[in-house]
């Protein structure tokens, strides 16, 4: 797999009175993890950096393998690599997807509706 080098997670730009809003995406799971306040900048690329360092940045990890900014939950801490790249040994006891805790005989997630495929039998 190829290192993604883009400085940032996804993000979509929200126009707003005082200046810019970022909300930045986890680059596996689609899941919105931060909205920043308004940032004002010279040009969209500096509000972009200050919006990414000063609030986005904090809420991801940077996949060492691929690059990819990902979500806690998409993360194998153990690698230090998103959980397409090092998935996880043991199947994990919550959803992917939003991070809800879920028990061992849970085959959707309670809060936002997932399905979770890990927990499904091989037939």
């Amino acid at each position: 797999m190829s290192m993604n080098n883009h400085a940032t997670a996804h993000y979509k730009i929200i126009a707003d009175s005082g200046g810019s809003r970022y909300r930045f995406f986890c680059d596996l799971s689609g899941m919105a993890l931060c909205t920043t306040e308004p940032v004002r900048g010279d040009t969209q690329q500096q509000e972009l950096k200050m919006a990414w360092e000063t609030e986005g940045k904090k809420h991801f990890n940077r996949c060492a393998k691929c690059g990819r900014w990902v979500s806690d939950p998409m993360f194998n801490a153990d690698m230090l690599q998103c959980v397409d790249c090092a998935p996880w040994q043991e199947k994990p006891n919550y959803c992917i997807h939003c991070g809800k805790e879920i028990s061992g005989t849970d085959r959707f997630c309670d809060a936002c509706g997932t399905r979770l495929r890990y927990r499904e039998v091989a037939v």
